[in-house]
């Protein structure tokens, strides 16, 4: 007796049980796969976690440190553009990542900083970064590329300080 792909039965038999296997292992493979990378993601955060600590630690410190009545004042919801423009200009200078820059965030709004300002603080922050253009990009990019994208990018932060204090208007 024959099976429909020409081979004798037993012979079909034994390539479809081969089949079934490869596809067995290809299922434990991926098995594998994401068990990896969920041992990669704790250990990473185990390796993040300390500094984390630390960083909201410091951002309570210096809570105490600044005083509600000069952030309200020049951030503060009511201190409009020049609010924003002040608050570009200090996220351009934070030199830090994010384990520094969110809790700071987190403090100037308790302080009373607008939250427009915020995100502003935060765009400029994220795309503006004077000391990782004066460190790497200028040196890798070119003098020519690194004004060119900071040039370009200049409107972004009052762009998103603009759509947040819209969307914070249209939502009261």
């Amino acid at each position: 007796m024959r099976a429909d792909v020409g081979l004798p039965v037993p012979a079909a038999f034994a390539l479809s049980a081969i089949r079934f296997n490869d596809l067995d292992f290809d299922c434990l493979a991926a098995r594998l796969e994401l068990k990896l990378r969920d041992v990669e993601q704790f250990a990473q955060g185990v390796r993040v976690l300390p500094r984390l600590v630390v960083a909201v630690l410091a951002a309570g410190f210096v809570a105490m440190l600044i005083p509600s009545g000069v952030v309200a004042e020049h951030i503060g919801p009511e201190s409009g553009v020049s609010g924003v423009l002040i608050a570009m200009l200090v996220g351009g200078f934070i030199p830090s990542g994010p384990i520094v820059s969110f809790p700071l965030v987190v403090v100037l709004h308790e302080a009373g900083a607008g939250t427009p300002q915020l995100v502003a603080l935060l765009t400029a922050w994220s795309c503006f970064a004077l000391h990782r253009v004066m460190i790497y990009e200028i040196p890798l990019m070119g003098l020519r590329f690194g004004v060119t994208r900071l040039v370009s990018a200049l409107p972004l932060p009052l762009i998103s300080a603009g759509i947040t204090a819209a969307l914070l208007a249209a939502l009261g």
